[in-house]
């Protein structure tokens, strides 16, 4: 007999819609929200905090038995918390998968997710989580995280993270069932992910049309980056993911009081960033709310050459050649896992020519065994799922 499963955790866009629960039941709005105001725009950002982690929920859900069924995290913490309590969903669910993002970190306390994993009463599958550096936890574990890890240690867990380190760490904490598998949000559309890695050696760099993603407003990495690969004349590209919430960007209004164009993802009225000076054309800047919107807009362009994972993540997803640049430990662990074409900020920044070092790497590239790596990868990651009983 198939489990009956629970999925929770990060959300993919759709949740956007969600208006309401009661019990085992979600409803959605058959409106599509249209976040134009400032107001709105920056709300509906901080509903998800990072518009990448949708590809998080998206791709585990994708990957999970089609039966599953998907709660939105929010009511089953208000159930707990709110004296419904969470009886309901154990007598009707055998398993809980949990989708995870990098959940150990120094800077996060997991309260809530201890809260509610604590009442459920039935094996907890710990999805794509991971660790932001760990020598920070080693010295201090916060402690809502703490009582995360003895919670899980209570009952049958299962743990599938993003990398190697996350892996060694849990193992180091006295868990069982621990087991690389990387993020699913990059075995989303694994056709496509194979197709983009074919065309990577083949990439004209300094001619192609490229997407970009970074950290705009809190250094000038992309900005150089952009002006040194995009082509001459034309306007650079620019994906936001949280900018605009934790970093020194900023929009107004423009005439009508709008800021974005909900048809497009683009940017409206006024931009501002530190280091706007130092490129001879503007990006232009876009946000997506929904990860098709954003393939789709995606798959027009020719190069995605990324500083942000699930940025360059999703380009590959439209089968858009990605060349990501590890800037950080979350980062490098999960391509280290995946094998997923990368080059290390260190060299980036010591090249003389970046256009010349990035064409260069490319061109060494061996896509053959670029798709064999990712091929091997996709298989142990759905070889667990089944291994646990929630694949399909």
């Amino acid at each position: 007999m198939r489990p009956r499963i629970l999925v929770t955790g990060i959300p993919g866009h759709y949740t956007r819609l969600a208006n309401g629960a009661q019990g085992l039941s979600v409803s959605y709005s058959e409106r599509q929200k249209q976040p134009e105001t400032k107001e709105e725009f920056l709300q509906e950002l901080r509903n998800i905090s990072n518009t990448g982690n949708y590809l998080i929920g998206e791709g585990a859900l994708r990957a999970i038995a089609p039966h599953a069924k998907q709660v939105p995290f929010w009511h089953l913490y208000n159930c707990s918390k709110n004296g419904v309590g969470l009886e309901e969903f154990n007598a009707n669910f055998d398993i809980c998968v949990f989708t995870c993002a990098n959940l150990l970190r120094k800077g996060l306390s997991a309260d809530a997710e201890a809260e509610v994993l604590g009442k459920l009463k039935m094996p907890i599958v710990m999805l794509g989580i991971g660790l932001q550096n760990r020598r920070d936890l080693e010295n201090s574990l916060p402690e809502g995280t703490k009582r995360l890890l003895d919670v899980l240690k209570e009952r049958e867990h299962y743990f599938l993270t993003r990398g190697f380190e996350t892996a060694g760490f849990l193992k180091d904490q006295g868990f069982s069932y621990v087991q690389p598998t990387g993020c699913p949000s990059i075995y989303f559309m694994p056709h496509n992910m194979r197709a983009s890695l074919k065309k990577l050696p083949k990439v004209e760099v300094g001619k192609a049309r490229t997407i970009f993603s970074g950290y705009l407003g809190a250094n000038h990495d992309c900005i150089v980056d952009a002006a040194a690969l995009a082509p001459e004349g034309s306007r650079p590209q620019y994906v936001i993911q949280d900018e605009f919430l934790h970093f020194d960007m900023n929009v107004e209004a423009n005439g009508d009081g709008r800021v974005y164009d909900s048809a497009s993802g683009t940017m409206l009225g006024e931009l501002s960033y530190p280091g706007t000076e130092r490129l001879k054309t503007p990006f232009d800047v876009r946000t997506f709310f929904d990860t098709n919107q954003w393939r789709a807009w995606a798959s027009s362009m020719d190069f995605n050459f990324g500083r942000r994972f699930h940025g360059s993540i999703i380009a590959m997803q439209a089968g858009v050649p990605s060349l990501m640049v590890a800037v950080d430990d979350r980062m490098r662990e999960m391509l280290g896992y995946t094998g997923l074409p990368a080059i290390d900020v260190v060299d980036v920044d010591k090249a003389e020519n970046r256009a010349e070092f990035v064409a260069d790497h490319l061109a060494g590239l061996n896509a053959s065994e670029l798709v064999d790596r990712y091929s091997d990868r996709e298989r142990t990651f759905r070889s667990a799922l089944r291994e646990i009983g929630i694949g399909h």
